[in-house]
């Protein structure tokens, strides 16, 4: 008995399994894999409730003049508060890479507020951040252009660059986050 069970429960495991995170996914009943066209993902899961683009460098010469660009969109999709987030990475129109984010929300992506405390607990993405805590108070973008520079005293890496600011009201200090290429590198308090 206790044979078929572990066959049994690697059987029911073999599609996920067979389909690694950076591979591919279902999404609903279909199969989504690295390599599909974005319009062929957009027919096959939900309208991501998160997109954003930017163009990644292909190559420099010996100095440092670009030769080529890639351009990259980044979708990210809920499946509600008992599934994880998806992150789905496409460059010049397939998709390259597939990755977990934290849990998703019952709630509609982006329609609640946060506390700083909540704030920090958010994730790690632009995605994950404003799925649980709404678009900042302020943004702006930093241009790529700059191969280093500082951000609350720390040196930071080449990418988009951008910087959310959220308030909590006049007793509460703000926060700031620079993402890096919709990653979370830095929170501080300006």
């Amino acid at each position: 008995m206790k044979v078929l069970t572990i066959a049994l429960g690697l059987f029911l495991l073999a599609p996920s399994l067979a389909l690694g995170v950076n591979d591919g996914f279902y999404c609903g009943q279909r199969i989504v894999s690295v390599g599909d066209r974005i319009w062929e993902v957009a027919r096959k899961c939900p309208e991501p409730f998160w997109t954003e683009s930017y163009d990644r460098p292909l190559a420099a010469d010996r100095h440092g003049r670009l030769l080529g660009l890639a351009r990259v969109e980044v979708w990210a999709l809920n499946f509600g508060a008992n599934h994880f987030m998806r992150r789905l990475e496409f460059i010049n129109g397939r998709l390259s890479r597939v990755r977990d984010l934290g849990y998703g929300v019952d709630y509609e992506p982006g329609s609640r507020r946060c506390g700083p405390h909540e704030l920090t607990q958010a994730g790690k993405t632009t995605a994950e951040v404003f799925a649980r805590c709404g678009l900042p108070d302020y943004s702006y973008e930093i241009p790529s252009a700059q191969h280093y520079g500082y951000f609350g005293g720390s040196a930071y890496r080449q990418g988009e660059h951008h910087v959310w600011t959220y308030e909590f009201g006049p007793r509460r200090q703000p926060r700031e986050l620079l993402f890096v290429e919709g990653r979370l590198q830095r929170m501080s308090i300006p």
